[in-house]
């Protein structure tokens, strides 16, 4: 009787569906790991604005009123008495949308909100108000 040297090409067939199931699982929680990242860095990001907000309303007494709806616009009106910025703008690209809605006129402690959409794969929408509660929403 020969000696029969190799695999046959059943057994190879189970080792490649075992290393494309093991890949699955990896990958699967790569993107898990990868998402929780984007939302971290994003609440990161909306925490400092709420920072340099609050250093601006210590300044002038008032939050800035215009609605902006990119982070540069907020930024640019964030400056203390001399023209320098509060905050230097976020490296990175940690959300898709911002949205900066400034308190109601004639309040003077009213309710300002930042709303941004983080770059993750389920689209968390993360809301900060004035007085620090957040709203997590996934949006799909």
């Amino acid at each position: 009787m020969a000696n029969q040297r190799g695999f046959t090409l059943l057994e190879l067939m189970m080792v490649i569906c075992v290393i494309g199931v093991l890949t699955m699982i990896v990958m699967t929680e790569y993107n898990k790991i990868h998402d929780r990242a984007y939302i971290g860095s994003a609440m990161s990001d909306v925490q400092l604005l709420r920072k340099a907000l609050s250093m601006y309303d210590a300044e002038w007494g008032t939050f800035p009123t215009t609605q902006a709806g990119n982070l540069m616009a907020l930024i640019a009106q964030l400056n203390d008495p001399t023209g320098q910025p509060y905050i230097n703008p976020p490296s990175g690209d940690n959300f898709r949308s911002f949205l900066y809605s400034p308190p109601d006129l004639g309040e003077e402690y009213g309710d300002y909100s930042l709303t941004v959409v983080a770059n993750d794969h389920g689209n968390t929408q993360i809301t900060v108000h004035w007085n620090q509660s957040i709203e997590i929403v996934r949006l799909n």
